[in-house]
């Protein structure tokens, strides 16, 4: 049997790089969070709490420790956890929606749109029970207020577990007992996560101070001494610049899309030419407004980065060479 899908970081930094600088801009949080709040009711001291708390979890956190699957000889057991699985994720749905009123965008996160392929999928639903317990540990409060119970909460992360534990006859027949660390990864990922609303944020909430944007942004920052360029495109039209560093397919670049908006989007891509049409291209996007990749992902050749703006807008890309 295939092994179960794994969970993915959801940052390029080292963990431990992650967890420290998360600690950082948590830091700077609590001394902005009247500001934050005036923004974003939501955006309060026990946010704040709950940040602080999401990180030293994952900082006591052991990697590598979590069985994806200890072996089971009955798939009874298996689709009873399925069945309990079904009923606590659509309990979960109701009271996502009593919480966050019509707002299909925070059920989004929790794995709605997912339900219907994961609910017969064991390893599906294992992954959507995840997003959902990392979600609703992050929103308790807000649920809480609406009659989702701590009990409730717990019982939701017992099954996170269940589903990790058990296992189909058909990997008993061929002895799988795979290790993995997607418990792990979806702590990171859950501290990690208050990090991304409180930049999000930030880049509107700080859009004329940039001084005070940066310290929300999200990521290591580039060190002093590396080749960075800023482009600002008009709306159905394209910009190049030439780099100095030589890249090479290896060469890393951080591009990132400055103070995102909705409908934003910014196609970047390398080329030989300043006014050549690109071949390979990221997009950039109000959703995906940062990314670390090699020059590789931009392009086969060339020292030109293009970007061409494809939204109403205009946008504002920073290019930095990483190595």
């Amino acid at each position: 049997m295939k092994r179960a899908t794994a969970v993915l970081r959801h940052y390029a930094e080292p963990d431990a790089a992650m967890r420290q600088h998360q600690r950082t801009m948590q830091a700077h949080y609590v001394a902005h969070e009247a500001a934050f709040r005036a923004f974003n009711p939501e955006f309060d001291a026990e946010f704040g709490t709950h940040w602080l708390a999401a990180i030293d979890l994952a900082d006591a956190t052991p990697d590598n420790t979590v069985r994806v699957g200890e072996l089971k000889e009955h798939t009874a057991e298996v689709t009873d956890v399925m069945t309990q699985a079904q009923g606590a994720v659509q309990t979960l749905f109701y009271f996502v929606g009593r919480a966050f009123p019509h707002n299909a965008g925070r059920l989004d996160q929790y794995g709605r749109r997912r339900y219907a392929a994961a609910r017969d999928s064991h390893d599906q639903m294992r992954t959507l029970l995840q997003t959902a317990f990392a979600s609703a540990t992050r929103d308790h409060a807000a649920l809480a207020a609406k009659g989702y119970s701590a009990a409730q909460l717990a019982a939701l992360g017992t099954l996170v577990t269940q589903l990790a534990d058990t296992n189909t006859t058909q990997e008993v027949a061929k002895g799988t007992n795979v290790e993995g660390t997607d418990h792990y990864l979806t702590v990171q990922n859950l501290a990690y996560g208050f990090g991304q609303e409180v930049s999000a944020a930030a880049k509107i909430l700080f859009a004329a101070d940039a001084a005070t944007r940066q310290l929300f942004r999200l990521g290591s920052p580039a060190p002093a001494g590396h080749e960075t360029h800023e482009l600002t495109v008009a709306p159905e039209d394209a910009a190049s610049v030439l780099l100095a560093t030589a890249l090479t397919a290896a060469s890393r670049l951080h591009l990132r899309l400055a103070v995102p908006q909705p409908g934003q989007e910014a196609t970047v891509g390398r080329v030989v030419a300043a006014d050549d049409k690109m071949l390979t291209s990221v997009t950039l996007t109000a959703a995906i407004s940062e990314l670390d990749l090699t020059a590789a992902a931009l392009g086969a050749a060339g020292q030109y980065v293009q970007v061409q703006n494809n939204g109403p807008t205009a946008v504002r890309v920073e290019i930095t060479v990483l190595e």
